[in-house]
């Protein structure tokens, strides 16, 4: 029987108490916290000095310097194999769209359970989108009208 391979996670988000509890969250569920950053210039600093990229980010979507959405635009053209998830208290339609135009794999609110966010991690890192309840409709028309064009 394999190990199975230790998810490697980046948080970027500018409220330092949230992103120490979902450091201390992802370690007590076998994930493991690559580095943390306050905004999306610092990710790209500290992207570049890591010696291991993280396998997904996990991206405030309102921040100061460098928002979520270029935050995830320039990480994804840089880094076309990393996964991102948003993560926001806004779930506004054009939030979404722009976050998924940016490149971001799945949508979670900040007010979800806190396991939801375990499962959206393990989703996402094996291939697949995950979006919260709220989200759900807005990402399903965003993939159909992208099928139609």
């Amino acid at each position: 029987m394999s190990e199975q391979k230790i998810i490697k996670i980046a948080i970027i988000d500018d409220h330092d108490l949230l992103r120490e509890s979902i450091c201390q969250f992802l370690k007590d569920h076998g994930l493991e916290t690559v580095f943390e950053a306050e905004n999306g210039q610092l990710a790209l600093i500290k992207m570049e000095a890591c010696e291991r990229l993280p396998d997904l980010c996990i991206v405030d979507v309102n921040m100061p310097v460098m928002d979520g959405f270029e935050t995830v635009k320039s990480l994804r053209a840089k880094y076309p194999l990393l996964k991102f998830l948003a993560f926001s208290v806004n779930d506004d339609e054009d939030d979404v769209v722009q976050m998924l135009r940016n490149g971001a794999d799945g949508y979670i609110l900040k007010g979800a359970d806190p396991q939801e966010l375990a499962k959206a991690i393990r989703v996402i890192c094996d291939g697949g989108r995950y979006f919260s309840a709220g989200i759900c409709e807005v990402a399903k028309d965003y993939f159909k009208l992208r099928l139609q064009s």
